[in-house]
């Protein structure tokens, strides 16, 4: 009898356990308006421009333009930081409230080093909230919306980490690194002029209907019939060309140097909407490379330096630009094709 009486007084206390812990989630949550809370955008299909500042004044906008983001209106966004920084508005979801114990530094956190996100459909202004840093398990993320003094524990439900980096806003660091990515129909015309041998300096067009033409930019006699088998693979290789680095972030890259010096190659492609896109390489000084035998090389053999559009520095690589870089006398069937 007596062990019947400590079962049901058990009983009787986990289940007003529960109902306790209940009452305090439910009240912890239900007396913060919901939209004080309320983190996430439901439709990010609809966002058309996204704001981001942090507390140093530095800013990045980015915008939809004709089905792609852009960065501050001038370069082409990254699309995996954009998935993931809309995937992030729409999976954001709160943790937890914050605890007594972490109030006083998820408050100063928010108040000195938060990242202010604006986010707009059209000209309204639907959503803004403040990003901090990383709880101190680092699985949680300090934020709170405009309008509230009170600050959230969020996440992404199935994510372990925390979101403060996927918030950023240096300008650099969104641009795309696309170069060229077309099919060969979509392509008029590419141009290379070899500074080197300028004999080698072509041009090859498409004239469309599996028609191509090669142009020797040097005025050369065709050595033969020319290879359209080659001409339309070649142009099938700027599917998916990029860049590897913004030149800003090599300290050692003189531009007026480079400026004033002879170019290694210079490429235009044409497009068929009458867009022009040039990249013009310089080398690069192998600073301390050596080749496979241990000799000390003067140029660096992997990469390049390249100026788009006459606007941008940034790095290419060998291995990349190489079959880009072709020479008149490919286009024949004398050469074999790589």
């Amino acid at each position: 009898m007596k062990m019947k009486r400590n079962q049901i007084i058990l009983i009787l206390v986990i289940i007003l356990g529960i109902l306790a812990i209940w009452l305090v989630s439910r009240n912890t949550h239900h007396t913060i308006k919901r939209e004080l809370r309320d983190f996430a955008v439901e439709d990010t299909a609809s966002v058309t421009r996204i704001f981001m500042v942090r507390k140093d004044n530095e800013s990045v906008t980015l915008t939809r333009e004709n089905g792609g983001w852009m960065v501050n209106g001038t370069y082409k966004a990254r699309n995996d930081a954009m998935d993931i920084l809309l995937k992030t508005l729409y999976r954001i979801r709160v943790k937890s409230p914050v605890s007594k114990a972490m109030m006083n530094n998820a408050v100063n956190m928010l108040a000195t080093r938060n990242t202010k996100v604006e986010v707009y459909r059209g000209k309204k202004l639907i959503k803004t909230l403040y990003v901090g840093g990383p709880t101190q398990d680092q699985m949680g993320t300090f934020m709170m919306l405009e309008g509230s003094s009170v600050p959230f524990v969020v996440h992404v439900p199935g994510f372990t980490g925390y979101l403060s980096t996927r918030f950023f806003v240096e300008e650099d660091a969104w641009k795309s690194t696309d170069l060229f990515n077309y099919d060969f129909d979509d392509i008029v015309s590419v141009t290379v002029n070899n500074f080197d041998i300028p004999e080698e300096s072509f041009r090859v067009e498409n004239q469309g209907n599996n028609q191509f033409q090669v142009v020797s930019l040097a005025g050369r006699e065709e050595p033969g019939q020319p290879d359209t088998v080659r001409m339309k693979f070649y142009l099938n290789q700027f599917e998916k060309v990029g860049y590897e680095f913004h030149a800003d972030n090599f300290p050692n890259i003189n531009k007026d140097s480079l400026l004033a010096a002879q170019p290694y190659r210079q490429l235009t492609l044409v497009d068929r909407d009458g867009k022009g896109t040039t990249v013009t390489a310089y080398k690069r000084y192998a600073n301390g490379k050596t080749d496979s035998e241990g000799e000390p090389l003067i140029w660096d053999d992997e990469r390049l330096w390249a100026l788009i559009d006459e606007k941008e520095w940034v790095v290419i690589q060998f291995y990349v630009f190489e079959d880009l870089f072709r020479n008149y006398s490919d286009f024949f069937p004398s050469v074999p094709v790589k």
